[in-house]
């Protein structure tokens, strides 16, 4: 898109302005969220040319999760506002283990946060369907799915 074609946007108020977060500018990128470091992986791998040419959108998005991968926790949440309760019949009630998780498994500087586990255990609706299709890897009658960080029983039957 041109500068011109840019201009034009700002000036007829189609966005706020320079770095709003439609705009194809570096402002703009910064305020969608890409970091100043896959910003200029993508420049380097895009190179430059004087020919005009075509880079698809994905490689600046496989640019920043390369970036976040390396250099942002991972941490666990339930988002759903009613999230389905899962209890774990075979682990003894009442119950209560802390679990030593990485913040980052690329990253061994990140250091290790502790999260609670127990018999009872919430998950995403998404995560659980009672007849799933083929290649459904979450949660259904009959199968079996990993859990991170439990030492004493890494894979739970349901």
């Amino acid at each position: 898109m041109s500068k011109r074609k840019l201009k034009q946007l700002v000036e007829d108020g189609h966005v706020s302005s320079w770095d709003d977060p439609r705009m194809p500018t570096i402002a703009g990128l910064r305020r969608r969220g890409y970091t100043p470091a896959s910003i200029r992986e993508f420049a380097d791998r895009i190179g430059i040319a004087k020919r005009d040419n075509l880079i698809d959108v994905g490689l600046l998005e496989f640019c920043l999760r390369e970036e976040l991968n390396k250099t942002t926790h991972r941490v666990m949440a339930v988002l759903d506002e009613k999230p389905l309760k899962l209890v774990i019949t075979n682990y003894e009630l009442g119950r209560e283990e802390i679990m030593r998780i990485e913040n980052n498994p690329e990253d061994a500087t990140a250091g290790e946060r502790d999260v609670p586990f127990s018999r009872e255990v919430y998950i995403e609706r998404d995560d659980f369907m009672e007849n799933p299709p083929k290649k459904f890897f979450r949660l259904f009658p009959g199968g079996m799915v990993r859990l991170k960080g439990p030492t004493s029983s890494n894979a739970m039957k349901s």
